[in-house]
């Protein structure tokens, strides 16, 4: 409540003030002196300006036309869009080239895993391998640690 009374108050403050403005006939506009400056209607600044004019005409000289620059720019922006697209697009096949190769060397790895699983169970059968009295057979396990000595020797 008491903030909507203040405002309420500084709209009839700002009113109220602008009124007397209205009679009083002041303008509200900036002055002449301002102006003259702003417009360059200032006779000093005329010798000013007449020489930043002489000096800009010569350098326009130098300048290229702005349809010349205006063609360059777009032919470097064109370029430089082609260039863009082609790192873009070696970027991408270089990022497909890793994926597939990740994606291969996962597969042999699997590969590699399931090969090694499979013989290890074959092993492990025969290494079992009881005879009708329930006594392992000795021969086979001696056999696979001497391959295992051989191997390594």
């Amino acid at each position: 409540k008491q903030i909507k009374k203040k405002i309420i108050h500084k709209a009839k403050i700002k009113r109220n003030f602008y009124k007397t403005l209205e009679k009083e006939g002041t303008n509200l506009e900036t002055p002449t002196f301002y102006r003259e400056i702003f417009e360059g209607n200032n006779n000093s600044f005329d010798h000013d300006t007449k020489i930043e004019k002489n000096q800009k005409a010569k350098d326009m000289d130098d300048i290229p036309s702005p349809n010349y620059l205006k063609d360059k720019c777009e032919k470097e922006i064109s370029l430089d869009l082609k260039r863009k697209d082609i790192k873009v697009l070696q970027e991408r096949e270089r990022i497909q080239r890793e994926k597939l190769a990740e994606k291969e060397e996962i597969q042999l790895h699997r590969q590699k895993k399931k090969a090694y699983y499979v013989e290890r169970n074959r092993m492990k059968k025969r290494l079992m391998k009881c005879n009708s009295k329930g006594q392992p057979y000795m021969k086979s396990r001696i056999d696979q640690i001497l391959s295992k000595i051989k191997e390594k020797y």
